[in-house]
């Protein structure tokens, strides 16, 4: 259902609306800013470098690469970071 409500994937029957409008329809921020989402189990994978794994959710969110590059640079910054291509799993 939330893939529904999200516009990655279309019912099979029915159909489903967001504040109106239906998901992924181009109209709106669903998906997008509009909705969050907040996994229970950690989606982080630990064989990605930070540089992948944001590039990944930049995607997921439909993110042009463009702006997913400048939010990478404002990340790595923000929360001092440390390069870019370091590995996950070497964060702890």
């Amino acid at each position: 259902m939330l893939r529904c409500i999200v516009g990655r994937i279309s019912p099979k029957s029915g159909s489903v609306l967001v504040f109106g409008l239906r998901p992924g329809g181009g109209l709106g921020e669903v998906p997008g800013r509009d909705v969050g989402y907040m996994p229970q189990d950690i989606s982080i994978y630990e064989d990605f470098t930070i540089e992948e794994t944001l590039r990944y959710f930049g995607k997921i969110n439909r993110l042009d690469s463009g702006e997913i590059s400048k939010r990478i640079e404002f990340l790595l910054k923000f929360l001092d970071l440390p390069t870019k291509k370091r590995l996950v799993a070497n964060l702890r």
